[in-house]
């Protein structure tokens, strides 16, 4: 027995409408899997919750990791974003390579986004950032963007 592959990160969002247009308008993505509403025994037994009714999609860069973005219908949930903080057990993010780290933090700073940084250059091999931030999506979920050095030729380090 063995993981194959990373597939998807779950994200619960209030709106899916809202958060598909933030992760393809702002930041680029693609949606790999249109909006679809999933109501069934199976996402019960799944998910260990009574009666789900939800509506998802799924959200990318074709790289074969998926974002997957959940709106819960039913049961209802907290509308409220989660308080972690950066360092609490359980808290969680989404890490995403991009080609310009300090574009993108001005960029998201200017739309408004809870914007931690800002990003300060170190000088690092990869598989280490060279560049990274942390912010947050409408719904408090927290992504990263990092900027690194290329892979060097032969290395399996992500």
């Amino acid at each position: 027995m063995k993981v194959e592959s990373l597939y998807h990160t779950g994200l619960v969002v209030s709106d899916l409408e809202r958060a598909v247009e933030f992760y393809s308008g702002t930041l680029g993505l693609s949606v790999e899997r249109a909006i679809t509403d999933m109501s069934s025994e199976f996402l019960d037994r799944c998910v260990g919750l009574d009666g789900i009714e939800l509506r998802m999609a799924y959200m990318g860069t074709g790289s074969g990791h998926s974002i997957e973005l959940i709106e819960y219908r039913a049961p209802a949930g907290s509308k409220s974003p989660a308080e972690f903080s950066r360092n609490d057990v359980g808290a969680a993010h989404v890490g995403m390579i991009v080609d310009d780290v300090l574009g993108w933090y001005e960029r998201l700073k200017e739309a408004g986004l809870n914007v931690m940084g800002p990003p300060v250059l170190r000088d690092v091999e990869y598989p280490w950032a060279r560049y990274a931030f942390y912010f947050q999506d409408p719904d408090g979920n927290w992504l990263e963007f990092v900027e690194r050095g290329p892979r060097p030729e032969g290395s399996t380090e992500n």
